[in-house]
């Protein structure tokens, strides 16, 4: 009954948003689902990309810590 239930206001979310958006809700919804798709295989790379991009600049932003800690 519960999962009735959410499947009903989750419907009625949907109509809801196609009303008021149209089609352009239907189109970032797709778009949104194939990132989901290929998230796991792109992530990995991501997320090394992203690690090796925060050591740059954790150490660019290291500098500039105690130059404000010292003037204020």
């Amino acid at each position: 009954r519960n999962l009735y239930k959410a499947l009903v206001e989750a419907y009625d979310a949907d109509k809801t948003i196609l009303d008021t958006y149209g089609e352009s809700a239907i189109i970032k919804r797709i778009r949104e689902e194939d990132d989901d798709q290929e998230e796991p295989f792109a992530g990995s790379d991501r997320g090394s990309k992203r690690r090796r991009e925060g050591g740059g600049h954790a150490s660019a932003s290291t500098p500039s810590e105690p130059a404000t800690g010292s003037t204020g």
